[in-house]
Parts: C-alpha cells; sequence; structure tokens
C-alpha cells in the first residue's frame, strides 16, 4: 500500500529531528547550555527512532491568532493584521479606495509581541547580556533566538497531568508544580530522561483561550484584574530538578511558564541555564504520557527574546485518538 502524504511528511519530519541531535553528551562540553544538543541515545531511550516509518498523526499544538482571542500578555497591545494587497482594488462601504493593489494576490501584515499566542522563550528573555551591569546579567543573555540550537526545541515528550492544579489557587496566584510532584509522576511513569520535553497538561488554554470578552479570564483576570486563579506553574526548584535531570526543553498550556504572582524566579531558574520552553500550548490532552514526539519551530528573528511558534506532536501508529 503506497504511504500517504502525512504518514510521509511526519517520517521527513522524524528522520530531521534524529539527523539534527548530538551524539555528545550536552553536560561534557565547556559551551553547555548555548550550543550543545541532547544526546542519541537519550532520544532512542525514549523511543524517537522508533517513529521512522510509522508516524501516522500529528498533533496541532499551537493556538490559533487573531484579533479576538486572547493571545497576548494581560494588557500589553494585542495582535493587530490587515489586509496589505487584495486581488483587485477593494473598496469601503463609502466607495472609497480601501487600500492597494499591486497585482493579483492577497497577503496580510501583522504587528504582535514576540510574546503573543503559542510562543517559545529563550534565555536572553530574562537573562541580561554579560556586559550590561545588570542583575542576574551572564553569557546565556546573549543567547537570543535566532543563535538557539534547533535541536533543543524536539525530542520525547513526556506529559505531567496536572489538570487538578487548574483553578486550585487563590485568586491572582498559580498553584505550584513542586519538585514532589514532579518525583511523584516518576514513581508510576518511569524517570524523566535526558532529552525528553517535559509538557506540563493542565488544561488551561483549552478552557480559557476563547473569544473575548470571555477570553479574558486567560490573562487579564489573573494577572491584572486579580479576580481569577492563574495557570499551574513549576517552581523555580522544579525547573531546575528537570535541569539536572538532563532536560533542555519544557512546555506548558498556561499562559507562562512562571506563575501569575512573580514570573521571574522560574524564568531564571531554567534561563540562566540555558534552558528553553513553549507557553500557551493547546491539545496537550491528545497526547500519551509518553510516545509522541514534539517539535517546534519558531519563527527565525534576529536579537528576539521570544518568537511565535508552531509546535506539533507526532504520534506512531496505533495511538488512539
Amino acid at each position: 500500500m503506497r504511504p500517504s502524504l502525512a504518514a510521509c511528511a511526519a517520517s521527513a519530519l522524524l528522520l530531521l529531528a534524529l539527523h539534527c541531535t548530538s551524539k555528545e553528551d550536552p553536560r561534557s562540553s565547556p559551551a553547555a547550555g548555548v550550543g550543545a544538543g541532547f544526546d542519541e541515545a537519550a532520544i532512542e531511550a525514549g523511543s524517537a527512532g522508533e517513529f521512522t516509518g510509522r508516524a501516522r498523526r500529528v498533533v496541532d499544538l499551537t493556538v490559533l491568532l487573531a484579533e479576538t482571542l486572547p493571545a497576548h500578555w494581560g494588557s500589553n497591545p494585542p495582535f493587530a493584521r490587515w489586509t496589505n494587497n487584495w486581488f483587485e482594488q477593494p473598496t469601503n462601504v463609502y466607495g472609497s479606495p480601501a487600500s492597494g493593489s499591486n497585482g493579483p494576490y492577497y497577503s496580510q501584515r501583522f504587528v504582535l509581541d514576540e510574546h503573543t499566542g503559542t510562543q517559545t522563550d529563550f534565555p536572553a528573555h530574562f537573562v541580561p547580556p554579560p556586559d550590561s551591569g545588570l542583575p542576574h546579567a551572564s553569557p546565556m543573555g546573549a543567547i537570543t533566538g535566532d543563535k538557539y540550537p534547533l535541536s533543543r526545541l524536539m525530542g520525547p515528550a513526556v506529559v505531567i497531568d496536572v489538570t487538578d492544579l487548574r483553578d486550585a489557587a487563590e485568586p491572582g496566584f498559580s498553584a505550584p508544580i513542586s519538585v514532589e510532584r514532579i518525583q511523584t509522576w516518576e514513581s508510576e511513569h518511569g524517570s524523566i530522561q535526558s532529552g525528553e520535553v517535559v509538557l506540563f497538561h493542565s488544561g488551561y488554554s483549552d478552557a480559557y483561550y476563547k473569544p473575548l470578552p470571555e477570553g479574558a479570564r486567560m490573562t487579564m483576570e489573573p494577572l491584572v484584574l486579580k479576580t481569577a486563579p492563574g495557570w499551574p506553574a513549576p517552581t523555580p526548584e522544579a525547573v531546575k530538578y528537570l535541569f539536572d535531570r538532563g532536560v533542555w526543553h519544557l512546555g506548558t498550556d498556561g499562559a507562562s511558564m512562571g506563575p501569575v504572582e512573580d514570573g521571574q524566579p522560574t524564568h531564571l531558574a531554567g534561563l540562566q541555564q540555558g534552558m528553553s520552553w513553549e507557553e500557551l500550548l493547546t491539545n496537550l490532552g491528545e497526547l500519551p504520557v509518553r510516545g509522541a514526539f514534539y517539535i517546534a519551530l519558531p519563527l527565525k528573528v534576529a536579537d528576539q527574546s521570544g518568537a511565535r511558534t508552531r509546535a506539533i506532536a507526532l504520534l506512531p501508529e496505533g495511538e488512539s485518538e
């Protein structure tokens, strides 16, 4: 039987992912935290190699951007877009030219914060450059997204269910995801391995990433108005614990990796080590606890602290919906 186009594309992505990984231990290089990848043995331990030729389903983990959706942070300026060119000269309701037309094609223009929608945080987001004289400055502050190794942004997915922590905190606060919570998960599902991508599934974006004004529950109410609980977030100690396990990359379906009341300590705990992560993922409930392969491909922009990202997971043949 001839393989489907989706199956061929999934297999190609997996071959690319495996090709991008390094055989060296990411802790062994003096440049660890900047240019090191995760080791091939760790990937094999996570069964990523078994995906080749049999990945059959792609799960989109990325939220939609639109003016009516709460893709922006708190009271920051929202995402905006407009038609850059239309197939022919458009007119407004008064019959006047609405915008120019340079030919028979359609395109849009966007204005957005780097940290909009499903996004990647790079070390420079919270770590100042080494010669800046600012608190927490270090060499990691020079690592912007355009310099960050792509091999860090993919790997065997580990999904930690924290749905019971959603809405468990007081208004204006996030329920903490502790080291003990992660260790309890490991006692049931096995130790987290070097090179795995740890994803925190709370169902927060699935519940609250809704058209405005209902979507104010996403960040406006917990962060600005402080009338609702925030998303569950790992403690700084939990992030450090995962780094010590050999984890470079994380993901959350909350609006931020840090808690709503003060995100800096959690961000610094990981970004100072050269870690990275995605925020505002969605559909994490469609992934198995283990068995998916995670890939994030952010936009590449000079000097970026973060990026709008398309995140996906590849599921092997036989995984249920």
